[in-house]
């Protein structure tokens, strides 16, 4: 009501928002290739959940991350009347079986890369995909192989991978085989992973003595996210812990080893947000050089202590750095948002690998860099100082860390 005497107006607004909805049954179309059950294994939600676009969001997610489709369309039926048991239609339209692909590219932790990927998501004709990958980077070259099982219940995926990889950086030149089995469950913010690898390995220090060690190595991981959202966070937590060993006849050296990770995302006003980040790890063992070259630690690069060279971190030996038995590191970044695409950051970084604990004397680097949303997480373009090293670098990265 408009009141011309008094210049005032009055506005009344009546909100209806409905009943609340509960998932129902899912109805799924478009499978030849592919049992239903493939689909309802993946599903984020049981009949009788109430809705949440989350889960939706997640299960489409799920069905495209498997690569038997090539086209995912989910959606809730909105009519009130079925408000308390609302199908869920799933329309699939199915992928071609194999898939070859290559590419070129450029990392600045580990400079120049070719890769050559092959995909079958249907060896045995029951949803068993393999998937190669043979990718030479200037500091790193290998080959991976995967067999992944199709999604069972209750919501996790096996796989099986094989890898073998030559690196050469800072100094250490090594060769690493590992075949491996791996357990995931599905749910991203209460995640469990249990794993069994057999690792040999092969470490050649420039101006040292080489030395080799092999391990069968079992661990269980768990990673719980109290975030607002999975791929781009803007506020709440992830933590990450993993704990494992090597047993004794199976391995060099019996060992342990065990990482913890943290991450925690403030929002100090509606564009600016503070993230901060700590982790650590230890391997518990008399000496370094009975553990295989990838389960110990170095530290430096894009994605932990910018500032410093990719793995430029951690004791030396002879004329190289070498993996240590103790790691750590810290982080704390403001970001501004300027628009809602892109904003700047600033941030200070600080870190070691050694193989004592005294020896993790933190070095520090700081800048200030460029932040993109993209639909798979944050893309930054960092200017960072080694305080150490008195050098500036340039840092390339995406996604989120852990």
């Amino acid at each position: 009501m408009i009141d011309p005497e008094t210049r005032s107006a009055r506005l009344s607004i009546t909100l209806d928002s409905g009943p609340p909805f509960r998932f129902g049954a899912l109805v799924i179309s478009g499978l030849k290739k592919y049992p239903e059950e493939i689909v309802r294994n993946l599903a984020t939600f049981a009949p009788g959940e109430p809705y949440a676009a989350e889960k939706l969001d997640v299960f489409v997610r799920r069905l495209n991350g498997t690569g038997y489709f090539a086209s995912t369309q989910v959606a809730i039926e909105t009519d009130p009347v079925h408000a308390d048991s609302a199908p869920v239609t799933v329309r699939l339209i199915e992928a071609p079986n194999k898939k070859i692909s290559t590419g070129l590219g450029f990392s600045t932790d580990t400079l120049y890369r070719a890769q050559l990927t092959y995909g079958d998501v249907n060896v045995n004709g029951n949803g068993l995909r393999f998937d190669a990958d043979l990718r030479a980077e200037a500091k790193i070259q290998s080959v991976v192989v995967r067999f992944t099982l199709p999604p069972q219940v209750p919501a996790y995926t096996d796989s099986f991978p094989m890898s073998v990889q030559r690196t050469d950086i800072e100094g250490l030149r090594t060769k690493d085989l590992m075949l491996g089995w791996r357990r995931q469950s599905a749910d991203p913010r209460d995640q469990t992973a249990y794993s069994t690898a057999f690792y040999y390995s092969r470490q050649m220090p420039t101006g040292a003595e080489p030395t080799q060690a092999h391990a069968l190595y079992f661990e269980i991981g768990r990673t719980w996210r109290s975030v607002d959202d999975l791929l781009a966070p803007t506020t709440g937590s992830v933590f990450n812990v993993q704990l494992g060993a090597g047993p004794p006849g199976a391995s060099t050296r019996v060992f342990g080893r065990g990482i913890a990770q943290f991450a925690w995302w403030l929002p100090i006003d509606r564009t600016t947000q503070l993230e901060l980040r700590a982790e650590g790890g230890a391997v518990l063992v008399d000496s370094r050089h009975d553990v295989p070259s990838p389960l110990l630690f170095r530290t430096g690069g894009d994605t932990t202590v910018r500032g410093y060279a990719f793995d430029s971190l951690g004791p030396r030996e002879g004329n190289a750095t070498v993996g240590g038995r103790y790691y750590a590191l810290a982080s704390a970044e403001i970001t501004h948002w300027l628009a809602p695409a892109w904003g700047l950051a600033t941030f200070v970084d600080a870190g070691n690998a050694a193989d004592e604990p005294r020896g993790l004397k933190p070095v520090y680097g700081y800048g200030v860099g460029v932040r993109v949303r993209t639909p798979i997480g944050p893309f930054r373009i960092d200017i960072a100082y080694g305080q150490e090293t008195k050098q500036v670098r340039l840092h390339l990265s995406i996604g989120l860390t852990f």
